[in-house]
């Protein structure tokens, strides 16, 4: 290829099943670019050893972000509903923020409280918004009314991002939305014996997803949606005939309509896939990470590649554990596989996790392997 593409290119190109010159290389690090330009970055990212990878992931990677516009036009916090049924307060107690959302619904308020360290990208469920079937019923009763965003911000901000890789729309699947606000063994508990109230709960969430996502498919704003944790659903939590009726019966109609108007789709599920990959392909899937291989996963990634190929780009699959723990020569072995066996072609690089906090020398030092090896191998 005579000029090296831009990332935004190769990437497509990867999608198309089209020639492109290198694999692509996501980062093995959380990096925002504009915040790095900026410095406003959190002080963990300030680091030494954070910082000497972010000059290398700079130069050689490929930033998938998502869309900043609306934020919370999605949220899996409460099943959609309108911000006015909503308050959030905040506490500081030393190096911990504890976070209390109260719902006011017309049959009664109900309240969660999660926590966030300092320091640390997370956040701790401590207490789940639904607890009893009756705060179920509560949420249900909340009206809904599709506020529709302005396209004219998500246009802008695609443009600003320019030729620097995907922006995607983060949605989580239905199923995960209704997990998300109750502890998830009860969750699990109610798809055996509450099956109707779950099948509900997800039914009116995809109501009010496909609403606002039809609105901005149509307007054409929309590059890419990222559909995140039906692994949910995937063996052992679930059977394939749970992730069928569950996942399928809701994602597909998801996925059919981004697709309908040009716009990429990218299914994020963990674990146990090999039972369940057949569907993403049937979905209409363009992408698919983690891709988790044995004892993580169930499906090795070059057998992945040969049941994926030409229909589906796989993006894996170094797990985060092994960047800490393993050695630079053991990481590139990893590397190597996961880029040559079964072929270069229909892949990108692309770590099972992301460190959260602050990162220790081996894990810089492999983390530095990883994109040393992408780009010695990756070459098509």
């Amino acid at each position: 290829m005579a000029a090296e593409l831009t990332e935004k290119q190769r990437v497509l190109r990867c999608v198309a099943w089209r020639p492109y010159d290198r694999v692509p290389i996501h980062p093995p690090i959380p990096f925002d670019p504009d915040a790095w330009r900026d410095g406003n970055l959190p002080a963990w990212q300030q680091d030494a050893n954070y910082r000497r990878l972010a000059e290398i992931v700079a130069q050689h990677c490929t930033f998938s972000t998502r869309y900043r516009s609306a934020p919370g036009l999605f949220s899996r916090a409460h099943l959609l509903i309108p911000d006015e049924y909503v308050e959030v307060s905040r506490e500081q107690r030393d190096d911990q923020t504890f976070i209390t959302t109260t719902v006011r619904t017309p049959k009664g308020d109900l309240t969660s409280l999660q926590r966030t360290d300092r320091d640390v990208q997370t956040t701790w469920m401590l207490e789940p918004l639904v607890k009893t079937e009756a705060d179920a019923e509560a949420i249900l009763s909340v009206p809904f009314e599709p506020d529709l965003p302005d396209p004219t911000p998500f246009e802008e901000e695609r443009r600003a991002w320019g030729e620097r890789g995907l922006i995607e729309l983060g949605i989580s699947t239905p199923l995960v939305c209704v997990s998300h606000i109750m502890h998830f063994d009860q969750f699990l508990e109610w798809t055996v014996s509450n099956r109707p109230l779950i099948e509900r709960m997800i039914e009116t969430v995809f109501e009010r997803i496909y609403v606002r996502l039809e609105h901005l498919v149509k307007a054409g704003v929309i590059e890419c949606i990222w559909m995140g944790g039906s692994e949910q659903a995937t063996p052992p939590m679930m059977s394939r005939q749970f992730y069928e009726e569950l996942v399928v019966r809701y994602d597909g109609p998801l996925i059919e309509l981004a697709k309908s108007h040009g716009t990429l789709v990218h299914v994020h599920c963990h674990a146990r896939i090999s039972g369940v990959i057949d569907l993403m392909l049937e979905m209409g899937a363009d992408m698919t990470d983690p891709v988790e291989a044995p004892p993580d996963g169930d499906i090795d990634f070059a057998e992945a590649k040969r049941r994926c190929r030409r229909q589906m780009v796989l993006m894996g699959n170094i797990q985060l554990r092994h960047l800490e723990y393993c050695t630079r020569d053991e990481i590139a072995e990893m590397v190597r596989r996961a880029i040559c066996e079964g072929g270069r072609e229909g892949m990108m690089l692309y770590p099972t996790a992301r460190p959260l906090t602050w990162m220790s020398d081996n894990l810089t030092e492999n983390c530095l392997q990883y994109m040393e090896s992408a780009l010695e191998y990756g070459a098509i």
